[in-house]
C-alpha cells in the first residue's frame, strides 16, 4: 500500500475540501479537489498542493473541453457543475459512519487505480425505507450501465438514519451483480441525512 497515513493525520485532517483558484484561506486536507476549468496551471497546482499538505490532487471536470493532462493530478472525476460538493461530500469519508470502516486510504487506493472517473448519483423519497432503497439502487444500475467492467468504484449511501444491514445488503448485491471484472475494488461508505424520508446514492467509478 503506498499511502500509510498515521491515525493522528485522519483524525485531525478533514479528508477532501475544494479549492477556488481565487481563495486565500488554505485550509488542510489529506485530498485536494479543485475545478479543472478554474485556470489552474502546474505550477498553481505544486504550490496549492504543498499548503495544505495534500497527499493527492483531484481535479473535477465540468466540462466538454480537452485539458492538458498533468502528472501532478492523481485523478480527474467527470461530474455536472452542480454536483462539485457532492464529489467533495462522498469523498469527505471522515463524515461517514464506521460501520462499514472505510478510510481516506481506501479511496486513495481506488484514485491510485485508474486516471479518468466518473461521478453520478441518485436518490429516492417515501416511505417505507425499504422501497426508497430499491427505487434508488434501480435507478443507479441504471446509470451504472456503461461501468460494468470498471477497474474500482466507490459508492456513498445516505440515509435519515442508521441504514439497516437488509439495505446495505441490498444495494451492495445489487451494484456487485452488475459488475463483470472480478478484480474490481469496490469501497462503501455509509452517513446521516437530515431529510426525512429519503434515501441518497452516490457513486465515483474507474472509466478508464
Amino acid at each position: 500500500m503506498k499511502y500509510q497515513l498515521d491515525n493522528s493525520q485522519i483524525n485531525d485532517t478533514p479528508c477532501a475540501a475544494l479549492y477556488r483558484s481565487n481563495t486565500e484561506c488554505f485550509p488542510s486536507a489529506i485530498i485536494a479537489c479543485f475545478i479543472i476549468s478554474d485556470g489552474w496551471n502546474e505550477q498553481a497546482l505544486l504550490e496549492l498542493k504543498k499548503k495544505v499538505k495534500a497527499d493527492i490532487l483531484v481535479g473535477l471536470q465540468t466540462d466538454d473541453n480537452k485539458y492538458e493532462s498533468l502528472d501532478i493530478i492523481g485523478g480527474v472525476i467527470r461530474c455536472q457543475p452542480d454536483e462539485v460538493n457532492d464529489v467533495v461530500e462522498l469523498l469527505d469519508v471522515n463524515s461517514a459512519s464506521t460501520i462499514i470502516g472505510i478510510d481516506v486510504v481506501d479511496v486513495i487506493n481506488l484514485l491510485e487505480r485508474g486516471n479518468s472517473f466518473q461521478f453520478v448519483q441518485t436518490s429516492a423519497t417515501g416511505e417505507p425505507e425499504s422501497d426508497t432503497v430499491k427505487t434508488a439502487t434501480h435507478k443507479l444500475i441504471s446509470l451504472l450501465a456503461k461501468a460494468h467492467n470498471t477497474k474500482g468504484m466507490f459508492v456513498g449511501m445516505q440515509s435519515v438514519q442508521g441504514l439497516p444491514l437488509e439495505s446495505l445488503a441490498y444495494v451492495t448485491e445489487a451494484i456487485e451483480g452488475l459488475l463483470s471484472n472480478p478484480a474490481a475494488s469496490i469501497y462503501y461508505s455509509s452517513n446521516m441525512s437530515d431529510e426525512p424520508n429519503s434515501f441518497h446514492l452516490k457513486a465515483i467509478y474507474i472509466d478508464d
